[in-house]
């Protein structure tokens, strides 16, 4: 977003449930990240955390607009730290890692980590199916998914030598998709989980992971935290793995601005005679009328 002034970026109502939300535009025949000076297929953000920790977690909220073409795949935000490695770049000296997530064919839903000893020079991919025990997770259209992620740094055996115990886990709609625990995302304890990395597009780099018209994401409840955040919107943590003074808390609790947040709602204008005016989205007011249906309806002269 950072990259193109905003083109491919918007607020837009959702309904009731999620209010307003941001919505993203893949463009037709876009991919990659264009880390150069042309705009981002989408969005390409890396935010550094204003806490940076061992343990991390993060969690959105993701709707793919009816239409949307998974096409070879493309990647989702994600946590990192260090160098946040990602593209061609493989860690060499422990400096750096990334825990990106990628929906693939057919909206197969991977995390794709970049780590000491990973076996690509892309990035190594990690099935959300729990280590084959259950069906392989996808991403569909036309329903809101909620995602939730947590990074957990590996110990240090010496600087310069880290073990392979970091741990990443995935939560899908409050299902647990993947748990790996083998990994050495560090070599040096100074090397933490301190950004959000909002990388998005379609990708890969050529043709045939492109669009073939506009496509559209919604993302809602962006949230980091070194508490433990609800698997599942509206209910308890049930991850199994709770820490921190938000234990066990409702969402409203570790999640306030995005559960209290105001929002507009679409209001459709009349005249007295009934004749339509107009529909807009704005805040509902005094002048404003709630029907037995639920819509909100205006009346002018």
């Amino acid at each position: 977003m950072d990259k193109n002034n905003g083109e491919n970026s918007k607020v837009v109502y959702d309904g009731e449930e999620h209010g307003n939300v941001l919505q993203l535009k893949y463009p037709k025949g876009c991919v990659g990240p264009n880390d150069n000076d042309t705009p981002a297929c989408a969005a390409q953000i890396i935010q550094p955390l204003v806490k940076t920790a061992d343990t991390m977690w993060s969690a959105y909220d993701i709707f793919f607009e009816d239409g949307f073409e998974f096409q070879l795949g493309g990647k989702l935000p994600g946590l990192c730290g260090g160098k946040c490695y990602t593209g061609n770049a493989m860690p060499q000296t422990g400096d750096g890692w990334s825990a990106r997530i990628m929906w693939r064919k057919d909206g197969n839903a991977v995390q794709l980590i970049y780590f000491m000893g990973q076996e690509s020079v892309y990035g190594d991919d990690f099935k959300w199916d729990l280590n084959g025990t259950i069906p392989q997770k996808q991403f569909t259209t036309g329903t809101w998914h909620r995602i939730v992620n947590k990074v957990s740094m590996n110990t240090i055996a010496s600087p310069g030598n880290g073990d392979k115990n970091g741990r990443v886990q995935t939560w899908l709609d409050g299902e647990l998709a993947l748990d790996v625990d083998t990994l050495r995302l560090r070599d040096y304890d100074t090397v933490k989980v301190d950004k959000f990395y909002l990388s998005t597009f379609h990708g890969g780099s050529s043709a045939e992971w492109a669009p073939t018209h506009d496509c559209f994401i919604r993302y809602d409840n962006f949230t980091v935290s070194t508490d433990s955040i609800a698997v599942k919107a509206g209910a308890p943590d049930t991850s199994g793995t709770c820490e921190g003074e938000n234990c066990g808390q409702d969402p409203e609790r570790i999640m306030p601005r995005a559960q209290n947040r105001a929002t507009v709602a679409p209001v459709e204008t009349y005249r007295i005679d009934g004749t339509f005016v107009g529909r807009k989205n704005t805040f509902p007011d005094g002048t404003t009328h709630q029907l037995k249906n639920g819509k909100r309806v205006k009346v002018v002269r």
